[in-house]
């Protein structure tokens, strides 16, 4: 007798191990209640209204310019225990999990996995994986020496672990003494961290867990990787959301569309998880293509002439305004298609470090006149013109006027009024003050703003240098807080969903009113009453409902906050991102936020007409 038709499909890639025995039939890959993509689901009906029933095949190519690191890839493969459309907190639905609930209060969350679910080595996962993550990993004072503000009540430093309850295989909840509404953003979108936190695969780590595993072998192990701790070893072994491209997380068990098996230090490589937990409308397991790759590449500039050069299907992270000529002469190659999303960030703003180790530099920086002024010399109109091509608008985070004039008047009745040999303004020290930008590589528009940055604060007199440096010692200078001036992006577009906290200040620069904050105010910089609002906010929106009126009115508070006090002086807003794909690309958003471009790279196919 004949077995009867699956309702399922899969990809051809994996019929021959199928057929050899290697791999059970999909069926019995799939979850029992699969999630199932209709449009809606991973975009938001709006940026992707019509949703194709896609083809399978094709390997998606990518370049990046930074060792191990593959943004556009991580995006793409991230998948959260819970999700909503886009990269939102509306309709925020089960995703990694079947189902949850909340009680009245906010304070029990239940959650129900799907049945049948797989890690893409075929282990069933199951509450067995919560609470190994829980009660062994983050409970244990030897793997996590410090329990994570997100999993204490409110979210705050001082709430209490919250309570780990298994009811059975599939079904557990997590408690808090006090109400914490956001905690489902903290699950689905927020600062993009996955479901690795709620589940590990027990099978796979229990062998190097003191708990579980030979102590002989474990530190065999421990010697033969050069460690020297047991907290260490699991480390290394462990795959974190943001390590999901790196060498080492070659063939760590996931539940990602693609897993990692790359084995090249200049070549990463993914092939499709057979156990992937969603299909589409037919009963097509996803993801459509078979393959991710990405090369290594010298920098952004090489990742944009692959583009030119038909050696790449997708890029977000690397594009630029800039090359909007070279993107159009693809396009009209037919190499690619190109569309002009909303950015998640505001791309280019200027960070000051208000805790730099110089008392002439503090008293400058932190005094809000001199920010007044500063931000006044910065011609924004010209910006926008001259390297986002008119695609943006002047920021409403601060005041966007520019009045040189005016700028020159403020800076001399703060004291700044008297000049050098060479006409640049002194500090109140006497000597020439000076601003050293330095700025790395970070995307293709950080340099020339940089750059024109220079012109307009030396128009004002103040003497300012422009160094570019690489990203990897950028990175040492600002953890070693001595980063006094530079470029980043700010993600302002976040900030009212509260999907992403730079707005505090003290997440980027400024290291010592951070290390006060989070030692309560044992070491580190006290900083001003309204840096020490902000981190209050911060607190607050933890506790309230995502999208409530009190959660929007503390959101109105932030933004009056920065315009108040310029702590963040962003260049340009609403800058329009570009995302690059392959020319037979299909299901890709047509509006919306570019990033929710890469998230949604599992419903994405090649077209074969």
């Amino acid at each position: 007798m004949a077995a009867p038709e699956s309702k399922y499909s899969q990809s051809p890639y994996l019929d021959a191990q199928v057929a050899s025995g290697a791999l059970p039939p999909v069926e019995e890959r799939l979850p029992t209640n699969p999630l199932v993509v209709v449009a809606g689901v991973i975009s938001e009906a709006d940026d992707l209204p019509e949703l194709e029933i896609g083809e399978y095949g094709g390997v998606m190519r990518f370049a990046h310019p930074s060792p191990d690191i593959q943004a556009d890839i991580a995006i793409m493969l991230i998948e959260n225990v819970l999700a909503a459309p886009g990269i939102g907190i509306a309709g925020i639905y089960g995703n990694v999990v079947e189902s949850y609930e909340v009680n009245d209060d906010n304070t029990v969350f239940s959650f129900n996995l799907r049945e049948g679910l797989k890690w893409s080595d075929g282990e069933p996962v199951t509450t067995a994986d919560v609470r190994f993550a829980f009660e062994d990993v983050m409970l244990n004072e030897t793997y996590t020496p410090g329990f994570p503000n997100k999993f204490r009540s409110a979210g705050s430093p001082d709430g209490d672990p919250m309570t780990l309850e298994i009811l059975d295989d599939y079904t557990f909840t997590i408690s808090f003494n006090d109400s914490y509404g956001s905690f489902l953003r903290e699950l689905s979108i927020k600062s993009w961290q996955g479901y690795t936190d709620v589940f590990k695969p027990a099978h796979h780590l229990k062998p190097i867990h003191s708990e579980y595993g030979d102590a002989d072998e474990i530190q065999a192990m421990i010697d033969e990787k050069g460690l020297d701790t047991e907290r260490a070893l699991f480390a290394a072994v462990d795959c974190l959301e943001w390590d999901l491209t790196l060498q080492r997380c070659s063939g760590f068990p996931a539940m990602w569309p693609w897993v990692n098996v790359t084995d090249d230090d200049s070549f990463m490589k993914f092939v499709r998880n057979p156990y992937y937990f969603k299909v589409d409308a037919a009963g097509n397991q996803l993801p459509y293509i078979d393959e991710v790759v990405s090369a290594l590449t010298a920098d952004t500039d090489t990742v944009n002439l692959k583009v030119f050069a038909d050696e790449v299907d997708m890029v977000r992270e690397d594009t630029a305004l800039l090359k909007l000529p070279l993107y159009q002469e693809a396009k009209d190659k037919g190499y690619i298609n190109f569309t002009i999303l909303d950015n998640h960030v505001d791309p280019t703003a200027l960070w000051i470090n208000f805790t730099y180790d110089d008392p002439v530099w503090r008293e400058v920086v932190n005094n809000l006149e001199f920010r007044r002024a500063l931000n006044m010399t910065i011609n924004r109109a010209e910006i926008i013109e001259s390297i986002y091509y008119g695609f943006g608008s002047l920021p409403e985070l601060v005041p966007g006027e520019y009045d040189l004039a005016q700028a020159e008047e403020i800076l001399d009745s703060i004291g700044m009024d008297q000049r050098d040999s060479d006409g640049w303004r002194l500090g109140p020290d006497g000597n020439t003050f000076v601003i050293p930008l330095e700025v790395a590589d970070h995307a293709p528009d950080m340099l020339p703003v940089a750059e024109l940055l220079v012109e307009y604060f030396q128009a004002a007199g103040i003497k300012t240098t422009l160094k570019n440096i690489e990203p990897s010692f950028w990175g040492e200078l600002f953890g070693a807080n001595e980063l006094q001036a530079t470029l980043l992006w700010s993600v302002t577009p976040m900030w009212r969903d509260d999907t992403w906290d730079d707005y505090t200040v003290i997440t980027r620069v400024s290291t010592e009113w951070r290390r006060w904050s989070q030692s309560n105010g044992e070491s580190g910089v006290e900083p001003p009453a309204s840096i020490q609002r902000l981190i209050e906010i911060h607190q607050e929106r933890i506790a309230a409902i995502p999208g409530s009126a009190e959660d929007m009115a503390l959101a109105d508070e932030i933004f009056q906050i920065h315009y108040d006090n310029i702590w963040i002086l962003n260049i340009a807003e609403k800058v329009g991102y570009v995302l690059v794909t392959d020319a037979a690309m299909r299901n890709v958003p047509i509006a919306g936020q570019a990033i929710a471009g890469n998230n949604s790279g599992e419903q994405m196919f090649y077209a074969s007409e």
